[in-house]
């Protein structure tokens, strides 16, 4: 993980929780002005490798629901 992420990630989000894999997720602490939701990410433990988000996290991440199962 980038140090310039991890500064970003601790400044302009907060963290909801992690996952199994030792993901980290962040939704930003305002809005999106267009979209009017927060915008949220994924921190992932071992490089980039989307395909460890489990399906209750993924769904989260996409705003499917509202809060992570």
């Amino acid at each position: 993980m980038s140090v310039l992420l991890r500064l970003t990630s601790a400044l302009k989000g907060r963290k909801i929780g992690t996952d199994r894999f030792g993901n980290v997720y962040f939704e930003s602490r305002r809005p999106l002005p267009i979209y009017n939701r927060p915008r949220r990410w994924v921190v992932y433990a071992r490089g980039r490798e989307p395909t460890t988000v489990p399906p209750e996290w993924h769904a989260w991440l996409y705003h499917t629901t509202p809060e992570p199962l």
